[in-house]
């Protein structure tokens, strides 16, 4: 990828850590102590403080996931270009693997101090973590979003090594043809035309199992893939197309995700709220791709260290900053005081990580897998 490329697409690093603040918005603010059980951010934060009139706000903020599911969709389709399957395994491992394996144990760390888990309550939850293991729970609930990206990052490895990587607009439209399917008997069977498996199929689709399999959150993924082959000018009739139909299952799905989110489940919040800023958000970084919104080089700079910040943030800011939150809590601070000085912190920690420590230990893993790609058969060149 040239220079001049990832200038012209520096406007999705900033969306990508706008989606990440997001995010840490809606643990801090909301789900600190809104969350449900005892064992994920409530746990760590102790005595949690209320922040009734942030509900309408605040709890939209897992917003940011079906957003970073969408960059991903364009990023590594263009990662993907020129490489062989080997190379864009090892690729997608290094990159995320050394933070998950940080953070991880971090988050454990925590826990453990915090008295939020026993010993061995936590040691199955920290396998699972590490080894990204799709059934949870897991050390930090966020991991589900990492397994959805492995997943994703799978079929493009098998769609390297079986040839097709030049061929993705027919892989994107046979994936379009799914979704229209899919979601014409997910909506039949709200509506109660398609007898019991549509009304079954309506109350599973917001589920786990079909988040995390792609079959409900593919859309988000092929809304990016297909940006990107208009962005690149590849088919840009059929692409923009499917971008379209893909964008309007996106506000579909999305909306079945925020019925069963808990601003809407327990607090009355209507999921058209969350409708309206996945749609809002992704036409504007579209836009903003197509039109090289940002692609000066000083711009071009902090969008660089915008996205190198984005992961360790999003790893970072439930349970060590839960636990953060609860300290300044303790200590006196204003509740509105803690929520911004623990969100600068998590920033200044993840900045660290990001620009002392992970690129040092993705060097060395990624040493390691190709000293050892022939020993390891998914790693061979077929």
């Amino acid at each position: 990828m040239t220079a001049t490329r990832t200038r012209e697409i520096s406007s999705l690093d900033v969306m990508r850590l706008a989606a990440a603040q997001a995010v840490m918005i809606y643990h801090l603010v909301f789900m600190s102590w809104a969350e449900e059980g005892a064992r994920g951010i409530r746990a760590v934060v102790g005595e949690p403080v209320i922040f009734p009139d942030a509900v309408a706000w605040g709890s939209l903020g897992w917003v940011g996931v079906q957003i970073f599911f969408v960059i991903s969709g364009f990023v590594i389709l263009m990662s993907a270009q020129n490489k062989s399957a080997t190379e864009f395994l090892i690729g997608r491992v290094t990159r995320i693997v050394p933070a998950l394996w940080f953070f991880t144990v971090l988050s454990a760390l925590v826990l453990l101090a915090g008295g939020a888990l026993t010993l061995s309550e936590l040691t199955p939850r920290f396998l699972r973590s590490m080894a990204l293991f799709p059934v949870g729970p897991w050390v930090d609930g966020a991991v589900w979003t990492l397994v959805v990206e492995a997943l994703f990052y799978a079929a493009i490895f098998a769609i390297i090594r079986a040839g097709m990587i030049d061929r993705i607009t027919t892989v994107a439209l046979a994936a379009t043809g799914f979704n229209i399917l899919f979601w014409w008997v997910v909506l039949a069977g709200e509506a109660g035309l398609s007898g019991d498996m549509g009304r079954q199929l309506a109350v599973a689709a917001s589920s786990y199992k079909l988040r995390v399999t792609l079959i409900s959150t593919n859309c988000y993924f092929v809304v990016g893939a297909t940006l990107y082959q208009v962005f690149m000018r590849r088919a840009v009739g059929v692409n923009l197309t499917l971008f379209l139909i893909n964008f309007g299952i996106g506000l579909i799905a999305t909306y079945y995700a925020a019925r069963s989110s808990l601003g809407v489940a327990q607090y009355g919040q209507t999921p058209f709220a969350a409708v309206a800023v996945w749609g809002g958000l992704t036409l504007l970084m579209s836009l903003c791709v197509l039109f090289r919104v940002g692609s000066s080089p000083r711009a071009a700079q902090f969008a660089t260290v915008a996205g190198l910040l984005t992961y360790p943030l999003y790893l970072i800011n439930q349970i060590t900053g839960g636990y953060l939150l609860g300290l300044f809590f303790r200590s006196g601070l204003s509740p509105v005081l803690a929520v911004i000085l623990t969100a600068l912190v998590c920033t200044g920690l993840a900045a660290i990580f990001a620009l002392v420590l992970e690129r040092r230990m993705q060097m060395q893993l990624s040493k390691v897998l190709w000293h050892c790609r022939r020993s390891i058969p998914v790693l061979r060149e077929a």
